[in-house]
């Protein structure tokens, strides 16, 4: 039995963790997380955005990701961890920081499962109706009550009872299944090349028919920040990988983002030149209309039905319940990890770091299941959960560059197998780039994430802050309990969460309120908390103000609500630049040298003075 304190529990905790995925085990991992419901739904998702141009988004994608991910190649081989993402903000900024990254993380990372069945059960239910998975709900397809809801929940169980062979099954299983997810869509591709119709790609209102500003808001709301969501969740096994300081960085760039890329590619190309408007049931032309349209549900298998190709086209439906599936099984266990080092960190139960008798969290395991079947509610889908989704990990993103800062200066002499130079150019270009990305999911997304993610302080007060004695309990709880009660209020009678549109408070209201009420929680938690209590919350208020200056941009801008929009395209996305400049060396000035980064260093006297 080891120790669960705060200090010893975080360096020995994946001491009973097996080291057993190699290098090409960890790139199938990745590739297996990139090629699932993406592959399937995202390109339709992307051209309905953004037109032929939804080409040049996979690659502007990719230009993102390379950047945001130069800073986790340096931290995933420095202190590879199982459910890294949520662990390294504590060493970097403490619990206030780690606890809301943490938080946002899990939502994420919980619904992920989900949203993988919800792609397969899409695809069957398109090409079988009478099976009832599916619904329209104002033009767009839904998983309806009860089969679709009931089929949705039987896979998710099927994902648990996978996960909870461990990781060697994971890995080795998911060579196989990776083999078979890159081969199917490159033969689709092939297929789709048959039928190609290369006035779609410029007779319809142009090769950029919506603008640049659609091209941009394809990478966030179209599916592409979800497709290539597996860069840096590869590092949720680090304390599971072999040779961390050579397979980690391999399986980010070649299984996370080159593999993914070229076949993406490709097949968005495909499908554009494959696309029949009549058969769609959309006016050539109307973009926009192809969510609304015969092919929304199934757009790859309708492609190659009218081109001639129903033989493979069933094929195509065996991998619409493999690929999803597949990555599906791989999120759960990325979710029961992020909860297992949740604990570590001590912002959960320590019940949670129970391993089973094959080395898996199985208490976080199920406990993401659970959950999990929430996002089954009648009315989800695929197309409505993407972009949230996409952005809520996205937001965990934004902490790499900061937390590369500030362990450069806290642990200058922390073993470093990736050594990135020039780091504070490529942390705050990460940073900023993930700014961007988050930006670009538009209004509608933007508001309904803040609200779920802020949604988190009172977790915080009531639950991690009065755990580690840095406030009493009954006034914490108190100014918890309200902070809830308003914040639902705003949310409800606001009337601006999941809208696009003109909600029933107008927006300067409701952005007065939103703010007030953040603003005054943190202020009371402030006061009510020690000089450690204090010295937490502090550190992390860079990233409440980041996203409030970016929600207020968002409205006035291109991607906002307003039909005349007061900024300028161009104008509203250097000042989220300027933004996203301006924190980033707030927020690496205000990391600290905590106490579990002090451990680590004291775990270590054989690795200090090493090559810095």
């Amino acid at each position: 039995m080891h120790d669960h304190s705060p200090l010893a529990g975080f360096e020995a905790s994946d001491a009973e963790l097996k080291k057993r995925i190699g290098l090409w085990g960890l790139i199938a991992l990745a590739v297996s997380l990139q090629i699932g419901s993406g592959w399937l739904l995202a390109t339709l998702a992307a051209a309905s955005i953004a037109g032929p141009a939804s080409i040049v988004s996979w690659f502007l994608g990719a230009v993102f990701f390379g950047v945001i991910g130069v800073a986790w190649m340096e931290l995933g081989t420095m202190l590879p961890r199982s459910g890294s993402t949520v662990r390294y903000p504590h060493l970097s900024h403490g619990s206030f920081v780690g606890w809301f990254n943490g938080w946002g993380y899990l939502v994420a990372a919980v619904a992920l499962p989900a949203l993988e069945a919800q792609a397969a059960l899409a695809y069957l239910g398109g090409r079988w109706p009478s099976l009832g998975l599916l619904a329209t709900d104002g033009g767009t397809t839904v998983v309806a009550w009860p089969n679709g809801v009931l089929a949705g929940w039987f896979l998710l169980a099927v994902f648990f009872v996978l996960n909870v062979f461990g990781a060697r099954l994971l890995s080795e299983a998911n060579k196989w299944v990776t083999l078979w997810k890159i081969a199917i869509p490159l033969a689709t591709t092939v297929l789709l090349f048959t039928a190609f119709r290369s006035a779609n790609l410029t007779s319809f209102g142009g090769f950029a028919p919506q603008g640049l500003a659609a091209v941009l808001g394809a990478v966030s709301s179209g599916g592409i920040v979800f497709a290539y969501g597996g860069l840096r969740q590869i590092l949720d096994f680090g304390g599971e990988v072999r040779n961390p300081r050579r397979n980690i960085p391999i399986a980010m760039y070649v299984g996370g983002l080159a593999i993914p890329l070229a076949i993406y590619a490709l097949l968005q190309v495909g499908l554009l030149g494959a696309l029949d408007w009549g058969s769609a049931g959309v006016a050539p032309g109307d973009w926009g209309g192809l969510l609304q349209g015969r092919w929304a549900s199934s757009p790859l298998f309708a492609a190659l039905t009218v081109a001639g190709f129903g033989g493979f086209a069933t094929i195509l439906l065996v991998d619409a319940i493999v690929a999803p599936s597949a990555t599906g099984w791989v999120w759960l266990g990325i979710a029961a990890r992020t909860v297992y080092s949740s604990s570590v960190n001590r912002d959960l139960p320590s019940g949670f770091q129970r391993l089973n008798r094959f080395g898996v969290p199985g208490p976080g395991l199920a406990a993401c299941t659970v959950v999990g079947f929430v996002f089954f509610v009648p009315g989800s889908g695929w197309y409505r959960l993407v972009g949230m989704v996409s952005s809520a990990l996205v937001l965990s993103y934004l902490l790499g560059g900061p937390m590369l800062a500030v362990l450069r200066r806290t642990a200058p002499d922390l073993h470093r197998p990736v050594r990135v130079p020039a780091p504070h150019f490529w942390a705050c270009a990460g940073y900023v780039a993930s700014l961007w990305v988050i930006y670009f999911s538009g209004w509608a997304t933007l508001t309904t994430l803040l609200t779920a993610v802020f949604l988190g302080l009172p977790i915080y007060g009531a639950h991690i802050s009065v755990r580690n004695g840095w406030s009493a309990p009954t006034p914490t709880r108190a100014l918890s309990a309200v902070f809830t009660l308003a914040w639902l209020v705003i949310a409800w009678r606001g009337g601006w969460v999941f809208t696009g549109g003109e909600g029933s408070w107008g927006f300067g209201l409701y952005f007065g309120a939103f703010c007030v009420c953040i603003c005054a929680f943190l202020a009371a938690l402030w006061w009510l908390s020690t000089a450690t209590g204090r010295r937490h919350v502090t550190a992390g208020l860079w990233v409440v103000a980041t996203l409030l200056a970016t929600l207020l941009i968002e409205y006035l801008g291109q991607f906002g609500p307003l039909p005349e929009p007061p900024l300028a395209y161009g104008l509203d996305i250097a000042l989220v630049g300027l933004v996203g400049f301006g924190t980033y060396f707030w927020a690496a000035r205000s990391g600290f040298a905590t106490d579990r980064i002090a451990e680590i260093l004291a775990s270590r006297p054989a690795m200090a003075g090493e090559a810095r």
